[in-house]
């Protein structure tokens, strides 16, 4: 019989041995995965106020460019009543200095004219002073010329007397004339000095009256009493000007508030693809609602599992071929990240499922370098799509699967 012949023993040994070789050699020369799952993160956008859906979302795949705006929200019922009442004091504020700088300038006014008034009245008491100067001085004169002729008259009835012809009495009557115009001419002479001093005084701004006291005529009570009330008002004045303005940049700050509550505009972190939407135009939303996901291209990962046995064999850094099932295209990539079966593994935001670990499977992670999957939105960049990645063994290391053979036995 034909399969008792020794051609056809040869030939379905030597095609048994090829078979053989054909399963072996992919796990002699390298590591290969086959449940890998194309996977990326994606960004939630949430709502960054309450409100109403004023422009519709895109749809679902459409690609989004980076500070494109998604949607926009709208709050018509933001409390304002912080921002009037703000307003409402910056305008009283406002108003009272208004009021305040009137009636300052109202009494700047009349500081002034009381100082027309005080300059008056001092000019025409310097010019009444002056005149009775010169009035005593001409009174001293005449007592000065009245003492002469005491003293002339005195001494010529003494010679009289002396020689007889004038008796005594005659003589003291004489005495005492001279002396009461001496007393005259002094008192004139401090009268003088006294009208002097004044004058020089009243050229100097101070009114002196006989008594000695300082004499404040109205003009400057009243003036000193504007001045006061000028300082005060100028106090007022700046305190409320700087509450005014301190209300204003408190009025700012708040529009700017009531501006990002009432309408918000919201953008596109990055270029990608809307890979959900929870919202449609109109739609009411609450702070932090999940509106919708963006999904981003920019770096596309494989997760896959392999045997904990070859962890030491795949390490960050290492080239890696990615495959996906049914596409003949190789895409490359590089190992990212190698974590233990026991690793426990936070989970990030991603678009698809990872593969589920057995009790001794490392998780690796491969990036996949920049290619066409990155732009290709229409199919959101392949994610979750399953592949099938190869890394190369450097070399077959017999040595090595002796002694794990050897162990395992014994």
């Amino acid at each position: 019989m034909i399969l008792n012949h020794r051609v056809t023993r040869i030939s379905v040994g030597l095609l048994l041995l090829v078979l053989a070789v054909v399963v072996l050699l992919p796990g002699l020369t390298g590591f290969t995965s086959l449940d890998g799952t194309v996977n990326a993160r994606f960004a939630a956008i949430n709502a960054p106020i309450d409100g109403e859906i004023g422009q519709a979302p895109p749809r679902i795949g459409t690609p989004v460019a980076e500070g494109e705006t998604l949607l926009t929200i709208g709050n018509e019922r933001v409390n304002r009543a912080i921002l009037a009442s703000l307003h409402a004091e910056s305008k009283t504020a406002t108003d009272r200095v208004i009021a305040l700088e009137r009636e300052r300038n109202e009494l700047i006014a009349l500081r002034d004219q009381l100082a027309e008034r005080l300059e008056v009245f001092k000019t025409a008491t310097i010019a009444s002073v002056e005149r009775e100067l010169r009035i005593l001085q001409k009174r001293v004169e005449v007592s000065r010329a009245q003492d002469s002729a005491a003293k002339v008259d005195l001494d010529r009835r003494q010679e009289l007397e002396a020689k007889g012809i004038f008796a005594r009495k005659m003589v003291e009557a004489a005495e005492a004339a001279g002396a009461a115009t001496g007393g005259e001419v002094e008192i004139s002479h401090l009268s003088l000095e006294l009208l002097e001093q004044r004058l020089a005084a009243l050229r100097q701004g101070i009114f002196v009256v006989g008594d000695g006291q300082n004499d404040v005529p109205y003009s400057r009570q009243r003036q000193d009493e504007v001045i006061v009330r000028i300082n005060d008002l100028n106090t007022r004045i700046a305190e409320n000007r700087t509450r005014a303005d301190e209300t204003k940049r408190q009025m700012l700050e708040e529009q700017k508030r009531v501006r990002s509550l009432e309408l918000a505009d919201i953008a596109s972190p990055f270029g990608g693809v809307v890979w959900s939407r929870n919202v449609v135009n109109g739609s009411n939303v609450i702070l932090n609602n999940e509106l919708m996901r963006i999904l981003d291209c920019r770096e596309l990962f494989v997760d896959i599992l392999v045997p904990e046995v070859d962890y030491d064999e795949i390490y960050p850094g290492r080239e890696a071929e990615i495959r996906l099932l049914g596409r003949s295209e190789v895409f490359k990539g590089k190992v990212q990240a190698v974590k233990g079966s026991s690793a426990v593994v936070e989970k990030d935001n991603l678009a698809a499922k990872e593969p589920e670990a057995d009790e001794r499977d490392a998780q690796i992670r491969i990036q996949l370098l920049p290619s066409a999957l990155n732009s290709d939105f229409g199919n959101f960049c392949q994610v979750g799509r399953t592949a099938q990645v190869r890394i190369s063994k450097h070399s077959f290391q017999l040595a090595r699967w002796i002694k794990g053979l050897w162990f395992n036995l014994f």
